[in-house]
């Protein structure tokens, strides 16, 4: 059955991949319409002034502002993101069918998803660097060099991104893309900098654990295991000094300090071909007597990966098991849709409000929240009653009144 399935990848790549896409799109949309604006995004919406802030603003002006108009534009680029993973897989992986799992993995991995659905530079950044290595992989010069120039204005946080392909291009003697990494890497220095002031405290257990949540516990192993297996044994390639050079930047100065781990972590993620290629070479190498422990493993991961996904994906049903809601992992990412839409059907277009953070998220839902309004907005006990009530799965998640000042 497993090699029919191959023939018939084989036979029908494109349709395969966009098949992928098709369904991962549709249950992305899914997720990203039961979500709230964070503070955290909002800040990037209303108070950034940064490409990703523009383009967010582009697409609300054009589609409205709801969820689905801000959200889009993340998974705009996810999308653009899978092709791009195919496409350069290529130049990594000889067989249709890896190419195709590694595609899978990478939509699977719970970093890449929450890429797709959190507005911040992540989606960008892996977008954008997937784009970088694909125009160098087919030697696309100007379109290079074009979107390699422009990642240095996506906020400083290319930088290690640059002293990855400069020891590559010291590794390959090639002078030229050595000294335009270079002078990226000073210009983001120069006009970004690198935070390393401050008490030195020790994060390396915290990035550890973050970079495990990020690609799963297995997948983080194996990855670890890749990244030393071909500084020992195989050929170096592009993604490898990219990744390697993220990863134990990020792993060395976590010694000393809290990192921005969006800045880093993207540039891991994009490394799902070398775990491949790895893995597949280790498995064909062997007689097929010997294979069964790989495939028992690799079922099980793929498994746990994909219940981890429906977890992300369908994360309202755990209000259900969780004795205090505010406990839940997207908790942050809810409430302020349903509250601001029940002061609308209460006819209350204004209010105040202490919470500044909750007061940026109301104002993307048109609350104008101002200090000479008459109308307090306060938060009340889960328990008590209260006028705007705010439910998930049929429990009562938050609780909101508002009086008069």
């Amino acid at each position: 059955m497993l090699d029919k399935f191959r023939e018939f990848v084989g036979h029908h790549v494109a349709f395969s991949v966009f098949f992928i896409c098709l369904i991962d799109c549709i249950f992305l949309l899914y997720t990203a319409n039961s979500l709230s604006i964070s503070y955290s995004e909002a800040e990037i919406f209303f108070n950034k002034q940064n490409f990703l802030s523009h383009v967010l603003n582009l697409s609300v002006q054009i589609f409205g502002q709801t969820d689905i108009a801000l959200r889009s534009v993340m998974i705009a680029f996810h999308v653009i993101s899978v092709v791009l993973m195919y496409k350069i897989s290529k130049f990594y992986i000889k067989l249709e069918f890896d190419r195709l799992i590694a595609v899978l993995l990478f939509i699977l991995l719970p970093g890449t998803l929450a890429s797709a659905l959190i507005v911040n530079n992540a989606g960008l950044c892996v977008m954008l660097a997937l784009l970088c290595i694909y125009f160098f992989h087919v030697k696309n010069k100007i379109l290079f060099v074009a979107f390699f120039c422009l990642s240095f204005f996506i906020d400083g946080d290319f930088l290690i991104f640059y002293v990855g392909f400069f020891i590559f291009a010291l590794y390959k003697r090639r002078p030229t893309l050595a000294w335009l990494s270079a002078i990226l890497f000073l210009l983001t220095l120069y006009f970004f900098g690198f935070d390393t002031n401050g008490r030195p405290s020790g994060h390396f257990i915290d990035t550890f654990g973050i970079f495990a949540a990020v690609f799963s516990p297995f997948i983080f192993i194996f990855f670890v295991y890749t990244i030393y297996r071909i500084w020992v044994k195989e050929k170096k390639d592009l993604l490898w000094f990219i990744a390697i050079c993220s990863f134990c930047f990020c792993m060395i100065v976590s010694v000393r300090q809290r990192l921005e781990l969006e800045q880093f972590l993207p540039f891991c993620v994009i490394a799902t071909p070398l775990m491949v290629r790895v893995f597949f070479n280790s498995y064909r190498v062997r007689l097929p007597k010997f294979r069964k422990g790989y495939k028992i493993c690799t079922t099980l991961v793929m498994l746990f990966l994909a219940l981890n996904w429906s977890m992300i994906v369908f994360n309202q049903i755990f209000y259900l098991f969780l004795d205090s809601p505010t406990k839940h992992f997207v908790y942050k990412f809810d409430v302020v849709k349903e509250l601001a839409a029940k002061l609308k059907e209460a006819e209350i277009k204004d209010l105040y409000t202490d919470n500044k953070k909750l007061a940026l998220r109301l104002k993307f839902y048109g609350i104008d929240v101002r200090d000479e309004s008459k109308n307090l907005l306060v938060s009340a006990d889960l328990d008590g009653k209260s006028k705007f009530c705010i439910e998930k799965m049929e429990k009562v998640i938050a609780n909101f009144n508002v009086r008069g000042r």
